[in-house]
């Protein structure tokens, strides 16, 4: 009580003082000494949230103060990326190294800790549950930018007064510009000690500067472990050999739109663990790959894909990658070729793949890929059920995401009995078939499921008398399918089930719907959310908004009696962010 009089009904200072109590030691000796350091002064007054704050910070062990202040490299209104966030912070060495456990492991729990202490806010949550977008509080985000700069742990530069201005302090240890990729190429800014370089483009839009040179960039800035230029368009179609300098780079990221080649020579960076690529075109990646025993993620995005060498001179020797964890989006035949590209890549926990192949069998044993956790797998449209499949998966796969693959309502059995899956989408062509039956005791762990343009018309259970179907199911998203008429008994009489999203399905699964609604809630499940998504179609024919009625099971499902209407962001598939 003693404490929370002294933070005088400050929300900011309430919060942060909670999450300081929840990390120190239980007792009351202890509560007591910290009541009596915590003067009202500290927390009242022109500058007490910035008081309150120093109060968290001092309390911080060291990793996790790098960690809180690297927040002021990014934009203020921009919400992080996990993920990505974490491997920079593996990238700068913020993360300590333990025999046994993963670096991205232990960089999620120092993030978890940064919530738990009410310094980080969760934007967004992933389908597994793990946290997928981050931000901090604007008056946190002023006090790390202060205290960066105090440290002299981070310079940021904003506008082009500010990059052509700056003389470079000694030893300036990082440098985060957010800015046009103009002004940074305008300003002529000169740092070669440099560790970190980051751009993060200021710039509305996609109408991104386009530089069509940036060896001279690799030429100054040897020392860099980490480099970030998607602030940047580079207009090049291959990564310059200069790359090969940055001998000490351990992550670096480019935006290149029509980048289709990187040369061998990036097998010099030895210490590179994270490659990040935007670029819209097929990538090939060299053979000399295969060396890079220290790479750990490799990613292009924005609709690009990699290939991988399959020259038999290569994959038949015993190169690997041990320490892949992530690999988006692969580019292969999902044959035994593929397998063979797949086999090196043995620790790999998260990736994608986009079948090219166009022939009507799939044959590709992933049972060996162990570590594998989430798995997207998309192709070429198929139209069709493909005459001949042979696909395992490994029994730690916890989220599964399909999308044209014409995989037969029969095979699905292949997917029902993986023991550990949490998370399936079945997307434009995943599933080819009319009738989909449940297989028993199959899905006994899967919590999301999301079922988009399939032709489906029935889907029910093998045996209705049994119970032993779906058993945890908390979210259901049916978007696209009109023709669904029936829809599993068991959904009716599951508890755990929390939400059920329908979108452009037509009248009669909206029928169907309700009928489930109706029964959770006769069934004591006041809880379940139904959402319903509608396109709204201008005269013209284009759709001019989507109207989202969240419609609670104590609503009246007469839509002009509904009280509230939500918009909706548009729907974004699973392949924008890794």
């Amino acid at each position: 009580m003693k404490i929370a009089k002294k933070c005088r009904g400050l929300p900011l200072a309430l919060v942060v003082v909670a999450g300081v109590l929840a990390t120190i030691e239980h007792d009351i000796s202890v509560w007591q000494e910290f009541a009596e350091s915590l003067t009202s002064t500290m927390v009242s007054g022109t500058d007490q949230w910035k008081k309150s704050l120093e109060l968290s910070y001092e309390h911080l062990p060291c990793h996790l103060k790098a960690c809180l202040l690297y927040f002021a490299a990014f934009r203020e209104d921009k919400n992080i990326g996990a993920k990505n966030l974490m491997r920079l912070w593996i990238a700068e060495g913020f993360v300590e190294k333990i025999e046994g456990k993963r670096s991205e492991d232990i960089a999620e729990e120092y993030l978890m800790d940064l919530i738990h202490r009410n310094l980080v806010m969760v934007s967004e949550n992933g389908s597994i549950g793990r946290v997928k977008t981050c931000y901090i509080h604007d008056l946190v985000f002023e006090f790390c930018n202060g205290e960066a700069k105090e440290k002299k742990f981070l310079q940021v530069l904003r506008g082009y007064d500010e990059l052509s201005t700056f003389n470079e302090p000694p030893n300036p240890p990082r440098l985060s510009i957010c800015s046009s990729g103009e002004d940074f190429w305008k300003s002529k800014l000169f740092c070669p000690h440099l560790d970190t370089l980051l751009l993060f483009d200021a710039t509305p839009g996609y109408n991104k500067f386009e530089l069509r040179n940036i060896s001279f960039l690799f030429c100054i800035y040897k020392q860099l472990k980490v480099l970030n230029l998607e602030g940047i368009n580079l207009r090049l179609k291959e990564l310059p050999t200069e790359v090969e300098s940055l001998l000490c780079l351990g992550y670096l990221a480019l935006a290149a739109r029509n980048m289709k080649f990187i040369p061998p020579s990036v097998a010099k960076l030895s210490h590179l663990e994270t490659f990040c690529l935007n670029s819209d075109a097929t990538v090939s990646l060299p053979d000399s790959i295969w060396n890079m025993e220290k790479l750990r993620h490799v990613l292009v995005r924005s609709g690009g894909v990699i290939r991988l060498s399959s020259n038999d001179n290569v994959v038949e020797n015993l190169y690997t990658l041990p320490n892949l964890d992530t690999l988006s989006t692969l580019y292969l035949h999902l044959d035994k070729e593929g397998e063979n590209i797949l086999r090196r890549i043995p620790n790999v926990r998260r990736c994608k793949i986009f079948d090219c192949g166009k022939q009507n069998r799939l044959c590709c044993n992933m049972s060996r890929l162990e570590c594998l956790e989430s798995l997207t797998l998309g192709g070429n449209c198929f139209s069709g059920s493909r005459e001949h499949i042979e696909l395992s998966f490994p029994k730690n796969l916890k989220k599964l995401c399909l999308s044209n693959l014409g995989l037969s309502c029969r095979k699905m059995s292949l997917i029902e009995q993986l023991p550990n899956l949490e998370v399936l989408k079945l997307r434009k062509h995943a599933m080819d078939g009319q009738r989909w039956e449940l297989m028993e005791g199959g899905f006994p762990k899967l919590r999301v499921l999301t079922l988009s343009m399939l032709d489906i018309v029935e889907w029910t259970e093998a045996d209705p008398d049994s119970d032993d179907y779906f058993p945890c199911p908390q979210q259901l998203k049916l978007q696209g399918i009109p023709n669904l008429e029936m829809m599993p008994d068991c959904l009716r009489l599951l508890s755990t089930l929390e939400t059920i999203q329908v979108e452009r399905c037509g009248d009669g699964v909206e029928s169907l719907v309700r009928e489930i609604e109706e029964e959770q809630k006769y069934n004591g499940n006041e809880n379940l959310k139904i959402i319903y998504e509608k396109y709204i179609r201008a005269s013209a024919g284009a759709i001019s908004r989507r109207e989202c009625y969240s419609i609670f099971s104590s609503r009246d499902y007469n839509f002009s009696s509904v009280g509230s209407v939500a918009f909706f962001d548009a729907f974004v598939e699973d392949g924008g962010k890794s």
